[in-house]
């Protein structure tokens, strides 16, 4: 065989390589064959080297040049991410090669090896002695190769403008000498200098040539590697969703790149703390720091430090000192001084919001570490955290320069607030007003369902200082502002989504997908329901991993237009109640009503409620006058003084209030009128419905629900025409595209607090996910929910509340009724069927909610049984 055909079966089968090396040891030839192979799968595919390193020893101690056996090894081991191995194959190659030209030549790969592992000064000497001493012989080509890795050098101490100095002209020098690839990782090298030196919209422009550069040339690996450039630097100019949908793509390129994959991981965990996705970026980071040993130290650090960030911004301070601890030590060894300095003031703000002693002193020292760091991205933050923490106004006032200047909208919002704080009287407002525009431009570019829902959990008490400011003088002008404030931020997402779901819905090839995560939650047939009740047990472990999963496979930022952020307030009936003064207060566009109750005394009012509310699950006979008593102090304190205003209650809750049962405390205090909650206050529902109009029942046939079928029966026999689906199949079916007026549905149901998406319906073979209810082409005009806690409302997001009710309202519900509390067996049915006799022959909703809670409560005097229901109004449109 010739040496090219041995080395094509060792390739295509590496554990024949001892067997067919020994056989052929010293052919001439054989190393050099075996070492373009080798290169050509470098720059081709990385995967196929993983399992070549025993092969390229054997061909240093069997082939004809050794050199060329430890230049491969060189190769291997740096795909495999041992960088100080991998330097150490390439120094070994120089001293053995025969020409000085070779011996200095063979070199080149130890500089980027020798960074990486840690040994910064000695890679940038390094690379100097080659470049210096290739260029003396003449050899300009393999010279820019050495700069080339003296510049990867620079970049690993974060010392970017110098790296950008020695990589402008290497593109044009490399590619004269023929390091076609070579030319075109300079290219990308620039990028990186540039991009992580605080120029990403020039970033952007040398990545995008150097993808056109390397897949005219075939280099997939180098394209995808400029292609993770361009979504970062779209994540630093605010354009968050292009940027993750590249980089999902991405993941799945690199998915056997170890080196490439940790690296878009990285950028995909800041990705999800940019969009305020803190759990799924916790999830992300790891995962990431889980490759291995193919992560560098440096690397390592990072993904410490974005975890940190992450577990920060997501309110877990004392975790996330020990992560900014671990990378500040790593950085300081590898002699990182701009990321050190970064984490250094991370590291003194969770300190801070923990209490340590002297905390504020080193924020103080990080700042100025910062400064001479010279990284515009972390001096930016730095001079902003700075300031919130008590720094002078000196500090804003260069951050808001920095943010202009360098192109970082995510960041100016933080100024205008943090100047608002400070100032008083109009300068406050002023202030106040520009960080709205700040915000709603900056969530104008956003363009996905996961990046607008949370979009302002890490802006709302902001918004709300904005709002307290206006409405500590009421003028009939500021309480106009103040209802515009609120009008553009809350719940507004809601309004997006009934419009994507009009024209997107999820793919054939995204439900499939979507299979292996609903099984991975493993609730389907989950034994241990309580006896009695529509409500399903503990749902299945690592919701986070699943939570992030289920956002990546749903992914699509190709729904929302970008919407307009001057819209005036809105004009309604809605009643908005605030939590933002020490007290509640209720607005609308007649006033302000100041309420008796502070947050902390309804949370606690609630808590002793559901005690008492709930106390027939444990005793069918329970005493009701406790319950009734503390449904009567919430309607005295939250609604009585709101009664004065005309026509339909439209309520627009907030924070703690999404638990309040609205329409049982109405009751309670004997005042007749009609109620519904609004997520927004531009929302109202109809209260007629048509009947004559098309219906749909969803029945799951749990042995532990026996009224469940009495009930569809009695809905059947009301609306004999619906269409019925028994399973989580037949309503996944039924999901992509039914067209109904009235949809009832009687299943076990799952609240899930802090992963509302995961709410569910949970059918005999499975579940039906709030969140594939939302993305879903269902439409119906009147949803009703038998099942527990459908009504519920997650508090995760004060502003855009989740779940079962919010999945049924995106999808364009006008009017959904769903249960407050674990809803009873024997209740459930004789309500909703008093419910539907009635709306049959009426056609009005709250009527025939009237009625069917007096039809329980004249057998079941206890709240538990009758006065679960709450109704959420939809967009009528």
């Amino acid at each position: 065989m010739t040496p090219s055909e041995i080395v094509h079966q060792i390739v295509a089968r590496p554990s024949s390589a001892s067997r067919l090396l020994s056989r052929s040891e010293g052919e001439v030839g054989i190393s050099q064959a075996y070492f373009d192979q080798v290169y050509r799968l470098f720059v081709e595919d990385h995967s196929r080297l993983a399992g070549l390193r025993r092969a390229s020893g054997l061909v240093v101690r069997y082939g004809d040049d050794p050199a060329l056996g430890y230049r491969s090894l060189g190769i291997v081991e740096r795909i495999s991410g041992r960088w100080l191995a991998s330097a150490e194959a390439f120094q070994r190659a120089g001293e053995l090669a025969q020409t000085p030209l070779e011996r200095l030549s063979f070199q080149i790969g130890a500089i980027d090896g020798l960074a990486r592992s840690g040994q910064v000064s000695q890679a940038l000497k390094l690379g100097h002695r080659l470049a210096d001493g290739l260029h003396a012989l003449g050899a300009e080509g393999l010279a820019a190769r050495a700069r080339l890795n003296l510049g990867y050098a620079l970049m690993e101490q974060d010392r970017f403008t110098e790296a950008s100095v020695e990589l402008k002209g290497l593109p044009k020098e490399l590619r004269t000498g023929g390091y076609l690839s070579d030319a075109i990782s300079s290219r990308l090298a620039l990028s990186t200098s540039l991009l992580f030196g605080g120029h990403p919209s020039e970033a952007r422009r040398e990545a995008l040539a150097a993808a056109e550069e390397a897949t005219a040339d075939g280099s997939h690996l180098l394209a995808a590697i400029a292609q993770g450039n361009i979504a970062y630097a779209d994540l630093l100019r605010g354009e968050v969703d292009v940027a993750v949908t590249s980089l999902l793509r991405l993941r799945h390129e690199h998915a056997d790149e170890p080196v490439e994959l940790a690296r878009v991981l990285e950028y995909l965990g800041d990705a999800y703390v940019s969009m305020n996705l803190f759990s799924e970026a916790v999830d992300v980071f790891r995962e990431a720091a889980e490759v291995g040993v193919s992560v560098s130290a440096l690397h390592r650090a990072h993904l410490r430090f974005g975890l940190g960030e992450a577990l920060l911004a997501s309110g877990k301070p004392s975790e996330a000192v020990t992560e900014f601890k671990s990378a500040v030590k790593s950085y300081r060894r590898l002699g990182n001084a701009p990321w050190g300095a970064a984490a250094s003031v991370s590291l003194a703000c969770s300190e801070i919001k923990v209490g340590i002693p002297g905390a504020g002193l080193k924020l103080k020292r990080a700042v100025e570490l910062a400064r001479r760091s010279a990284y515009p991205l972390h001096l930016c933050r730095a001079l902003i955290a700075s300031a919130e923490n008590g720094g002078p106004d000196s500090q804003l006032d260069e951050a808001s320069k920095l943010a202009h200047r360098q192109g970082l909208p995510g960041l100016t919002w933080r100024v205008e607030a943090e100047r608002a704080g400070r100032a008083s009287g109009a300068s406050r407002i002023r202030h106040f007003r520009r960080m709205l525009e700040a915000i709603l431009a900056d969530q104008a570019r956003t363009s996905s369902v996961s990046s607008r829902l949370r979009f302002l959990v890490d802006k709302q008490d902001a918004l709300h200082l904005y709002i307290d400011e206006l409405l500590a003088k009421p003028t009939p002008s500021r309480i106009q502002e103040a209802i515009s404030v609120i009008s553009r931020s809350r719940a507004v997402t809601l309004l997006d989504e009934v419009i994507l779901a009009r024209r997107v819905g999820l793919s054939e090839a995204v439900l499939e997908r979507l299979t292996r995560v609903r099984e991975e939650l493993n609730i389907a047939g989950v034994k241990g329901h309580n006896e009695g009740s529509r409500r399903a047990s503990a749902v299945g472990r690592n919701l986070d991993h699943l939570q992030r999963l289920w956002v990546e496979e749903t992914y699509s930022n190709a729904g929302f237009p970008s919407r307009t952020t001057g819209a005036g307030p809105i004009q309604s009936d809605s009643l908005i109640y605030l939590t933002s003064s020490p007290k509640y207060r209720v607005l609308s566009n007649s006033g302000v009503i100041e309420l008796s109750l502070a947050e902390e005394d309804i949370e606690q009012k609630l808590n002793r409620l559901r005690y008492d509310i709930l106390a027939p699950m444990a005793d069918r006979n329970a005493c009701p006058e406790v319950a009734m008593k503390g449904l009567s102090q919430l309607g005295e304190a939250l609604i009585r003084p709101i009664l004065n205003s005309p026509g339909v209650l439209g309520i627009c809750p907030e924070g703690v209030l999404w638990r309040v049962p609205w329409i049982a405390c109405l009751d309670a205090i004997e005042e007749v009128r009609d109620l519904e909650l609004r997520l927004h206050p531009a929302l109202q529902g109809y209260s007629q419905v048509d009947r004559a109009d098309s219906a749909m029942v969803w029945i799951a046939d749990h042995a532990d629900l026996p009224r469940a079928k009495e009930e569809a029966a009695a809905f059947l026999s009301i609306y004999p025409k619906a269409t019925v689906c028994e399973s989580a199949l037949e309503v996944r079916a039924a999901l992509r595209g039914s067209e109904v007026s009235l949809l009832h549905v009687i299943s076990h149901a799952r609240h899930s607090a802090s992963h509302p998406m995961f709410s569910s319906l949970d059918f005999t073979d499975g579940p039906v996910l709030a969140a594939e209810i939302a993305r879903s082409g269902l439409r119906a005009g009147l949803v009703t929910l038998s099942g527990c806690e459908t009504a519920r409302l997650s508090e995760v997001n004060r502003l855009e509340p989740d779940g079962l009710v919010r999945a049924f309202l995106a999808c364009g519900a006008g009017y959904v009724v769903g249960s407050a509390w674990p809803l009873d067996d024997e209740s459930g049915m004789r309500f909703f069927g008093a419910f539907f006799s009635s709306l049959k022959s009426a056609g009005n909703i709250n009527q025939s909610l009237r009625i069917a809670r007096e039809t329980v409560r004249r057998s079941h005097r206890h709240p538990y049984y009758w006065a679960f229901p709450l109704l959420y109004a939809g967009y009528r449109s």
